[in-house]
């Protein structure tokens, strides 16, 4: 639950950011070979694109590195080699190609949210939230919940809740019923004490897609601090038969020897 969002829409950009490489393969001044070369170099970025998302990172870095091959100023290409660079910890790779990409298209929404993933990820906070804010700068950013949502869990890992939590708000704000974002906010209420918020959060997510272990276990500590007996009964059964060997149930079956 608290794994951060990557962009696999490579070329997400296309929808409209002012200034971007767009997705109809011309260039300012280019002729029909040129338009050709982004075209080839836009298939080849696709490809990767999927092989990543089926975790086929060599085949994806194939396809990506032809891309940057074929046409390298195509910033999606070396966007797309930035993630998998960093999927294989070729950190020193993986943030020489997402440099580039923001080099050459400074307003891609996508390469900034990528990189400040990367950043996260290697516990480089400060940095990670200022890409996160970056990419949320374009307003035609078709998916500004994702940025959120990253800042947010990020803002977490150095314990800004109070950032995490507007971060996490405005999440909902460009997507109500955000799962992930409803569980961090729950997680934040119920460390505070504030145990109505919580459950008032923790319900959202729980009508908002697939429960996960993370979230269930939540559901029973909750209900518990309400002194809702019917609502840990219940959750505490699903923990236990929807994810019998999880961490999460091992948890719970700790906690209740310990009660």
């Amino acid at each position: 639950m608290k794994r951060l969002l990557v962009v696999m829409l490579l070329l997400g950009g296309c929808a409209g950011n002012p200034g971007s490489q767009d997705g109809n393969y011309s260039n300012a001044g280019g002729g029909a070979s040129e338009s050709a070369v982004r075209h080839r170099a836009h298939i080849h970025t696709d490809l990767g694109a999927g092989y990543f998302a089926q975790r086929q990172m060599a085949v994806s870095l194939d396809e990506f590195s032809t891309a940057a091959q074929i046409d390298p100023s195509y910033a999606p290409a070396h966007n797309g080699l930035g993630l998998v660079y960093a999927a294989l910890r070729e950190d020193e790779k993986a943030e020489t190609s997402f440099r580039r990409a923001l080099q050459l298209d400074p307003g891609s929404s996508e390469s900034h949210n990528n990189y400040g993933t990367f950043l996260c990820s290697r516990n480089r906070v400060d940095e990670s939230i200022k890409e996160f804010l970056a990419a949320l700068k374009n307003p035609l950013y078709a998916t500004p919940e994702t940025a959120w949502l990253n800042a947010g869990i990020c803002a977490l890992k150095k314990g800004d809740q109070e950032n995490a939590e507007t971060y996490l708000q405005n999440a909902l704000q460009a997507q109500p019923g955000m799962l992930s974002a409803n569980y961090q906010l729950a997680n934040i209420y119920f460390a505070r004490g504030n145990h109505v918020l919580a459950n008032k959060h923790f319900q959202l997510a729980m009508q908002s897609g697939e429960p996960t272990p993370d979230l269930v276990l939540l559901g029973v500590r909750i209900a518990r601090a309400l002194g809702d007996n019917n609502a840990e009964a219940s959750f505490s059964m699903l923990l236990r038969n929807k994810f019998p060997d999880s961490e999460q149930a091992k948890a719970l079956r700790s906690e209740s020897a310990g009660q």
